[in-house]
């Protein structure tokens, strides 16, 4: 499947397998360079600040690959029992990581049964009791 963002939905268009999706981008990627190849020097300077040069670009794409923390923190939740992707959304919509995570739970001066069930009171019930306190235990177990 070929998908291309379009303003604020997204435009999907199927394609019949690997080779029609690969000329697809293949299209796609040369009315971009043909795009900025026909800017005329002016053209170039107004767009400098709407539009990034292609070699910036693609720099930038590679870039977005890179893992973040935030990511890396995401991983570690998903292996937590009860833990699901939704779950560690959540969590992380509230505690981008670890750190402020534990910084939340040593905020609540030792009280366990607070700490167990914070992630539950703070999600409005999305995080299930025994997904926040294994998450709990994930970060402050013994």
């Amino acid at each position: 499947c070929f998908t291309t963002e379009v303003l604020e939905g997204f435009d999907v268009q199927r394609t019949s397998g690997l080779g029609d999706t690969i000329r697809k981008y293949g299209f796609l990627t040369r009315a971009i360079t043909q795009y900025y190849r026909s800017l005329d020097p002016e053209d170039k300077e107004k767009s400098c600040g709407v539009c990034s040069p292609f070699d910036e670009f693609i720099k930038r794409c590679q870039d977005l690959e890179k893992m973040t923390v935030s990511d890396v923190f995401a991983t570690q939740l998903m292996q937590v029992q009860q833990v699901t992707e939704e779950v560690a959304i959540t969590v992380l919509d509230l505690y981008p990581t670890l750190l402020s995570l534990a910084r939340a739970y040593s905020s609540l001066d030792g009280d366990v049964r607070a700490q167990e069930e914070m992630l539950k009171k703070q999600s409005n019930n999305v995080i299930n009791e025994v997904a926040s306190r294994n998450i709990f235990q994930l970060i402050w177990g013994s």
